[in-house]
């Protein structure tokens, strides 16, 4: 069986653009989108300077983190290697443009789902070259079969000194590069202008490296395609609703332990405020897909792999425990509350720390890898669970003293360790990845700077003043309000930080 691959010598790269005109002639690729490009870099200062390409397409990986998060099985891997796209199946959740560690994935403006180069399958099928080899006019891409050992790109990528993209990700990319330049290959190298497109100007990205004044020959983006980030404010707001949704069940569920008598705050409004933040929540997520028609291909079509699916899963079965509380609550059946509290509890846990490894299978982003940030997600769900149940505590008939001090403690407690574990992964931490130091410094001094420090830190810390020093309603009303604002401010420069670095 084949196994198809690439090598691109660029010794005889010329930037023409050659290929990326004839794939989107082959493919009907809209205006402002791109299956392959070539990125140039330059170097130098005038008259001594010198210019890289550096053609860019997808990788082909062998251990495609694409397929792996994608929840409906959209993406595949044929049986000769190459990983291809069913657009009847995707819902347009953009969750593979998040996971691709090369930028090579976008959505197609006309069908609203995601595109991907695909060794122009339809031509391999027929015996003819990709349409991007068939146009080079030196020669530079070498197509074929690397389990065929006569092949020549089967010989290349065994004989000659290549490089690939992101080794160190270990998705085992089937593109390989010739006298690579290393300022070209690793996107957090070259400095970036403004970006030009379609007569308009964009911004930088917001997490790439900047020019040095003191040395003017540091090699910079010349050519670049812009790309949009695939989630943007509709994620964060999602994961303030689903930290409401799962921090108000949780600590409803396990707040009679302290306060043995029950009491509506617990039994009836903490839970009916966890359903409608739920609902809240699907609203989001369903609303956020290019495809929302489709949504219902996550349940009827998984790919076991994603971690999305699971939580669709998760946040139904929430739906559907919380609703029976409701209504067995409702007509006082303590018998069965008592079977449901501790279903419910496991379920709201892992509607809480499913999104934590949701975020890391998106394996481009350095920023969201590791555990700290399902650990954060706790500590954020609870601070926004408590925050929301001392405000509803505040209406006549539904607060209570033994409650509402309680209440202001946990906001307190799970607020210090939430802060204590941004500012120990963005201020204490050290080493990490290129990418990850260029995210972090876009938090602490770049563009998330004055959100950072005067939102996610000095408005979380007067919430846990006021909450810890304060026993009056007003106060608590006050730190609650905080609390919420503190916290959603960490999770929009979380998810927009993440994705300020350069892929390409």
């Amino acid at each position: 069986m084949p196994n198809y691959g690439f090598a691109i010598d660029l010794r005889k790269c010329i930037g023409c653009h050659a290929c990326t005109i004839a794939c989107k002639a082959e493919h009907d690729i809209p205006v402002g989108v791109n299956r392959c490009w070539v990125k140039t870099v330059e170097q130098g200062t005038f008259p001594d300077t010198r210019r890289f390409f550096l053609p860019v397409l997808c990788n082909q990986c062998d251990e495609a983190p694409c397929m792996t998060i994608c929840p409906t099985n959209a993406l595949f891997k044929r049986p000769d290697g190459i990983v291809d796209l069913h657009s009847d199946s995707c819902i347009g959740c953009r969750a593979c443009m998040v996971a691709c560690p090369y930028d090579q994935l976008f959505i197609d403006p006309n069908t609203h789902t995601a595109e991907k180069c695909n060794f122009c399958a339809n031509r391999v099928e027929n015996n003819l070259l990709p349409a991007c080899v068939s146009v080079c006019p030196t020669e530079c891409r070498i197509f074929g079969d690397l389990n065929d050992p006569t092949s020549e790109v089967a010989q290349i990528a065994q004989r000659e000194a290549t490089s690939v993209r992101k080794p160190e990700k270990g998705t085992m990319p089937k593109v390989f590069y010739i006298a690579a330049e290393e300022s070209a290959m690793q996107p957090e190298i070259a400095t970036r202008p403004f970006m030009y497109k379609e007569g308009q100007v964009l911004l930088r990205p917001l997490g790439s490296p900047e020019a040095d004044p003191t040395r003017p020959g540091d090699a910079r983006v010349d050519y670049d395609t812009p790309h949009v980030k695939p989630w943007g404010f509709d994620m964060a707001l999602y994961l303030l609703t689903k930290g409401i949704a799962t921090g108000a069940l949780l600590v409803s569920l396990l707040l009679p332990f302290a306060v043995a008598d029950p009491l509506p705050l617990t039994t009836i409004v903490g839970p009916a405020i966890s359903l409608l933040f739920l609902v809240i929540t699907a609203v989001l997520l369903i609303a956020d897909l290019e495809r929302p028609e489709r949504f219902h291909y996550i349940l009827l079509r998984p790919n076991w792999r994603s971690w999305m699916v699971w939580g669709a899963y998760f946040l139904t079965a929430q739906g559907l425990i919380t609703t029976v509380w409701i209504v067995a609550a409702w007509f006082g059946a303590d018998l069965v509350l008592d079977y449901l509290r501790w279903p419910a509890v496991v379920c709201a846990i892992l509607t809480t720390g499913y999104t934590g490894f949701l975020f890391a299978q998106g394996l481009a982003r350095d920023l969201w890898q590791g555990p700290q940030a399902t650990v954060d997600l706790f500590a954020q769900a609870v601070v926004e669970g408590a925050a929301v149940l001392l405000l509803a505590s505040l209406f006549k008939g539904i607060g209570d003293p033994r409650l509402t001090r309680a209440l202001g403690m946990i906001l307190s407690a799970s607020m210090v360790a939430h802060v204590a574990l941004i500012v120990f992964e963005n201020l204490l931490a050290r080493g990490g990845t290129r990418h990850r130091q260029l995210a972090i410094h876009a938090i602490r001094r770049g563009a998330f700077a004055k959100l950072f420090w005067g939102g996610a830190i000095s408005v979380a810390a007067a919430s846990v003043v006021l909450a810890a020093l304060f026993s009056q309603l007003g106060s608590l009303g006050a730190a609650a309000v905080l609390a919420l604002a503190g916290s959603f401010a960490w999770e929009y420069i979380w998810v927009e930080a993440g994705q300020s670095v350069p892929l390409s």
